[in-house]
C-alpha cells in the first residue's frame, strides 16, 4: 500500500489495543487498517475510539475471509449515532 509507513503484528489484545491507542494520538495517522479477527478482540475499543472522526479505522478480512466482526461494529456504530438499532 502507497503511503503506509507504520506496521503492527499484535500477539495479543492487550498489545492490539495499546497500538490503537497509539495510532490514535499520532495525528500524522489518518486511516487504521485491522483484520476483523484482531478487531474482534477489542470490538469495545474500536467502537470506542471511532466515536472521532480521524482517524478512520477499517475492519478488512483476513486471508481466512470474512468473520461478520465488521457488521457488529458498523451496527454499534449506527445504534449509537441515531438512537435505535437498524438492521443492516
Amino acid at each position: 500500500m502507497v503511503g503506509v509507513h507504520v506496521c503492527s503484528v499484535p500477539k495479543s489484545p492487550e498489545e492490539t489495543k495499546r497500538c490503537l491507542l497509539e495510532y490514535f494520538r499520532n495525528s500524522s495517522i489518518g486511516l487504521i487498517l485491522i483484520t476483523e479477527s484482531l478487531a474482534k478482540q477489542v470490538e469495545s475499543t474500536i467502537i470506542e475510539l471511532s466515536e472521532a472522526p480521524v482517524p478512520v479505522i477499517l475492519l478488512i478480512p483476513d486471508r481466512n475471509g470474512s468473520t461478520g466482526t465488521y457488521e457488529v461494529v458498523l451496527k454499534e456504530l449506527i445504534r449509537r449515532a441515531v438512537g435505535i438499532e437498524i438492521n443492516i
